[in-house]
Parts: structure tokens; C-alpha cells; sequence
């Protein structure tokens, strides 16, 4: 089983109008600091709960397969960060 969504590009020959604010680059930059500051705690999160995973009372594999899945999840949410930032690229507002 897989958990990756498909994206198909679509020819729209009327696109919609942006959201209120997404053409003004400060509410841009100021959304995207407060996506990445999400993410990077998310992560302390993800971490803090593999280390409560590790002593858990199940079989060594499984535990073994739930801490990669967890840093899986935290791999996915650096690659999301460092698309934000557009390569990690401190963004001035």
C-alpha cells in the first residue's frame, strides 16, 4: 500500500483568482515563517516521540518499523521545509 497522492497538472483556461493576500509579499513571507515554524516543531515532536517509542514492551521489529516510519515522516517534512524556503533560503520581511 502506498500513501502518495498523484498530482495531475490541468490545463485551466480560466484560472481563479489568488486568495486575498497572496499577491502581497509580506503576508506571502509572513504565512510561510509561520508554516516553517510549524514544521520544525512538528519534527521536535515526531522526535520526542520516537525516543518514548523506543522502551515500549513490543517485539524489537516493530518498534524498529515504527521509529523508521517516524523518520520517514520527519525526512518528508524537511524536503516540505526546504520547498517553503525555496532551498533554505532566509527569507527577509
Amino acid at each position: 500500500m502506498t500513501n502518495v497522492i498523484p498530482f495531475v497538472a490541468r490545463a485551466c483556461p480560466h484560472p481563479r483568482a489568488a486568495p486575498l493576500g497572496v499577491d502581497d509579499p509580506i503576508v506571502t513571507a509572513r504565512t510561510t515563517a509561520s508554516v516553517v515554524a510549524d514544521l520544525v516543531r512538528l519534527v521536535a515532536e515526531i522526535k520526542e516521540l520516537g525516543g518514548r517509542g523506543l522502551p515500549l514492551p513490543y517485539e524489537a521489529r516493530e518498534i524498529e518499523r515504527t521509529v523508521q516510519t517516524l523518520l520517514d515522516a520527519i525526512s518528508a517534512i524537511e524536503h516540505a521545509t526546504e520547498v517553503l524556503t525555496q532551498g533554505g533560503e532566509r527569507a527577509l520581511f
